[in-house]
């Protein structure tokens, strides 16, 4: 494995933290590609899902609960870690067509935004809808209307308005790229033509 640094570690809500590392390459070329990340002295490490990158920088969102996660969660910024990055093929953005649908809930929802970057880099437009459980459970949203003005929110339980789940905001659609939870992932199938979507957080899979 590779030497990445923390650069910082914040919190969003409730037990999930966006975490920034630094590293001289971290090989990462497409969004939707994850990383292997192991505590420095200790032989445990776990796969994470890159939420946007950046040059030397990259970035991940995790949640409380995991051995390594949570001892990862407890080093301070300028601590070295092993990182192994660059893994899995990612999102093909450059022949995703412009006005694209992007469709996210769960854990699908922070690789969106590394997927959107490359979409306007490239000068596409693009449609996004997000899933959560819950209101008070809604992360990522502000940086996302800084890059998006088509955003459509669903909460399991309704509570910021409209009930549903991500997949409810699309009907019919030529092209989606979504991420998430796999109940979600083969409803969206059934309603869009061709797309991309992560069903494993390792590897993007084509329809």
């Amino acid at each position: 494995m590779n030497t990445g640094i923390i650069v910082e570690t914040k919190h969003l809500v409730d037990e999930l933290y966006k975490i920034t590392i630094e590293m001289r390459d971290n090989g990462f070329t497409h969004p939707g590609q994850y990383c292997i990340i192991g505590i420095k002295g200790s032989e445990i490490e776990k796969n994470y899902i890159v939420c946007e990158f950046d040059g030397k920088r990259f970035s991940i969102v995790v949640k409380k609960g995991n051995e390594v996660t949570d001892r990862l969660l407890e080093l301070e910024s300028g601590t070295e870690i092993n990182v192994e990055a660059g893994l899995g093929n990612g999102f093909n953005v450059d022949i995703i067509p412009d006005g694209v649908t992007l469709v996210a809930d769960s854990d699908g929802i922070p690789q969106m935004l590394g997927l959107l970057r490359g979409l306007l880099m490239r000068g596409k437009s693009c449609n996004l809808v997000l899933g959560y459980s819950t209101k008070s459970r809604i992360f990522m949203v502000d940086t996302f209307s800084n890059l998006c003005n088509n955003i459509e929110i669903f909460t399991a339980d309704g509570s910021n308005g409209r009930q549903g789940n991500a997949d409810d905001g699309v009907r019919k659609a030529d092209y989606v790229c979504a991420a998430g939870s796999v109940e979600m992932l083969d409803r969206l199938a059934q309603k869009a033509k061709h797309g991309q979507y992560n069903p494993d957080g390792m590897n993007i899979t084509e329809w």
